[in-house]
């Protein structure tokens, strides 16, 4: 069924729960505002029906600026769209303008791959990207609020943000305060981050897989003994994770 071209009131256009975009820049929005009052909106927004009103699905900055600017009528293409097609347009239109955050991105993948059930390729295949580009952006959100906050400052790029990702623990955080403070280059960073690879003691990897073994061994044993123990283990560039399930009964 192709879109149907409608006049609707920017009241009746429920925000979508799938908007991956935070922060809208508030004098970018008054400037879009006036141009509004002076031409009216060219381009329509795109929106589903969903109950008795409308849905967004693309157009949030143009609806937005249409309150702003008092307009009582905006034009909007209806969809037939199902949610999962939703999300997808809305992140997708997200992914085409260049001031989207890198975790506004990464947060917007997540949600979209846990709602509807999508693996990295799936959506990769949906959104244009490849799975590598979606994984390494999910790695992102491993990082903590304070650098979280940093990059949203504008202090940390996305190349920082990648080179810390190779940091554990406090180290972490003290090295983006201190690329931060010092005004550190994201090559600057990665050589002071290699630097910190070559110290860490050659034993460390050897202890590591010494307490994986130990923990493999003791768990064989329980199992040996009857007991219903199970352990999993996972790896990521900052730790090993293992963890021990056993039921209560």
């Amino acid at each position: 069924m192709p879109p149907e071209l409608i006049a609707v009131a920017p009241q009746d256009v429920r925000r979508s729960p799938y908007q991956v975009r935070k922060d809208f820049d508030a004098r970018a929005l008054e400037r879009l505002a006036q141009s509004l009052r002076l031409h009216g909106m060219l381009q329509p927004i795109v929106v589903r029906r969903s109950g008795e009103g409308y849905e967004l699905i693309a157009g949030e900055r143009r609806l937005r600026a249409a309150v702003s600017a008092g307009l009582t009528s905006v034009p909007a293409l209806v969809r037939d769209a199902a949610p999962i097609d939703s999300a997808v347009t809305g992140l997708v239109e997200n992914l085409q303008r260049s001031d989207l955050g890198v975790f506004e991105e990464a947060e917007g993948y997540q949600r979209v791959m846990q709602e509807f059930g999508l693996t990295q390729t799936e959506l990769g295949r949906r959104v244009g990207r490849s799975q590598a580009a979606i994984a390494n952006k999910l790695r992102l959100l491993r990082l903590g609020e304070e650098i979280r906050s940093l990059a949203a400052d504008g202090a940390l790029s996305e190349r920082h943000l990648r080179a810390l990702l190779k940091v554990a623990g406090v180290k972490r955080v003290e090295m983006a305060r201190q690329a931060t403070r010092e005004g550190w280059t994201a090559r600057e960073l990665e050589a002071r981050v290699r630097g910190i690879s070559r110290e860490i003691p050659r034993h460390y990897v050897k202890d590591v897989r010494t307490v994986r073994n130990a923990l493999r061994e003791s768990v064989a044993r329980l199992q040996a003994a009857g007991v219903a123990v199970e352990m999993s283990e996972s790896e990521s560039e900052d730790a090993l994770e293992l963890r021990l399930r056993i039921p209560r009964r």
